[in-house]
């Protein structure tokens, strides 16, 4: 699993550097992570674990696992959301092509590239922190 994170945020690093990743750095500066949360919690919450959106199923990738170990090493929020947005773009089965589309994928993975992967007091999700306790 760790090996398939490092391949896909490399991936998506490259393909930000070189194809586009001037447009959906803008695209991310204008998400909407309101919006991407409720989307995320309608939409991809049946099949992906993400503690900021209180979603539990294993049915896809745990997206808190697959990006604790990537913001361990040093991997910032862009490339998180560069990676996510890609993911998003590249979907195959199981996870439908057409789930989110146009904005609506921008604001989702700028959602997770928010959330994902951090400890519950580092969450925010509209500019102000989650005050959650952490689980021991």
């Amino acid at each position: 699993m760790r090996a398939l994170v490092a391949l896909l945020l490399a991936a998506g690093t490259l393909l930000g550097a070189g194809c586009g990743g001037e447009t959906a750095e803008t695209g991310r500066e204008g998400a909407d992570t309101s919006n991407g949360k409720e989307l995320f919690a309608q939409k991809c919450g049946s099949c992906h674990a993400l503690q900021d959106a209180a979603t539990i199923t294993q049915v896809g990738p745990n997206l808190d696992a697959a990006f604790r170990r990537a913001r361990q090493e040093g991997f910032d929020e862009s490339t998180i959301f560069r990676v996510t947005l890609d993911q998003i773009d590249l979907a195959a089965p199981p996870m439908p092509s057409d789930l989110v589309e146009g904005q609506d994928a921008v604001d989702v993975a700028a959602y997770i590239a928010l959330v994902a992967g951090k400890q519950p007091q580092q969450q925010t999700t509209t500019g102000a922190t989650t005050t959650q306790p952490a689980t021991p």
